[in-house]
């Protein structure tokens, strides 16, 4: 069984003591890690363990330095297969200076065929052209376009920001879903859990907050939920 586990903000104890009997973790976004994310979930369960970004993991230097001790466990526009079971990532949010869209924007209506690297333009536009935490959790046209390279190949989605079966959420994540081909999306970031399908009839699960007893879902091989 494979646990995806919400937002825990800085409190990992919840996540540990829900792992026990987990094959893998993959966490959602908002770690927060007050030290270096390997040793806030211990060696066995950094073992098993993945991770995408939330946008609170570069409000501070030490959150965003702290996840680089499990750099490789990164699951960002990366597909990894457990228990037979395709995952791949699409960490951080939507930050309209970075990538100027809405909540209605349409995948089609995106320009993916730039030549350049929009984050590194953005980076090099800046003064001194430096690099900041939250360049690496905002999302970007390349990461689309990169995940979009894996399509026929996923079951799941797991993403930060939530697609449109959220009132907060982007048509242009359900965009993405549906031309990768994916079966699920689970998402964290709006601390509310609830279960939802949207067009192409891809399973949508938002997870809330870690600390609580919905910041939780058990995934099985056959894509279907512990009871």
């Amino acid at each position: 069984m494979i646990l995806f586990a919400g937002d825990c903000q800085g409190d990992f104890v919840p996540i540990i003591e829900e792992a026990d009997d987990a094959l893998a973790v993959v966490l959602l976004g908002d770690q927060e890690p007050q030290v270096s994310l390997a040793d806030e979930l211990g060696p066995g369960l950094a073992r098993k363990s993945w991770w995408i970004y939330g946008n609170h993991d570069s409000d501070y230097l030490d959150f965003f330095e702290n996840h680089k001790s499990m750099a490789d466990r990164n699951l960002h526009c990366r597909m990894i297969e457990i228990d037979g079971v395709r995952i791949a990532g699409l960490g951080g949010v939507f930050r309209a200076k970075k990538f100027e869209i809405d909540q209605t924007t349409r995948l089609d209506e995106v320009d993916l065929d730039c030549p350049q690297d929009y984050r590194e333009a953005w980076i090099k536009l800046r003064r001194g052209g430096r690099a900041y935490p939250a360049d690496f959790t905002s999302i970007f046209p390349d990461d689309l376009k990169s995940l979009l390279e894996l399509a026929g190949h996923v079951d799941v989605l797991v993403t930060h920001e939530a697609p449109e079966s959220h009132a907060l959420g982007y048509q242009l994540i359900g965009d993405l879903a549906r031309a990768m081909g994916v079966k699920m999306i689970i998402h964290g970031h709006h601390h509310e859990r609830y279960s939802g399908t949207i067009t192409g009839g891809i399973r949508v699960e938002g997870l809330g907050l870690a600390r609580t007893s919905e910041g939780f879902f058990w995934l099985d091989h056959g894509l279907g939920e512990r009871r």
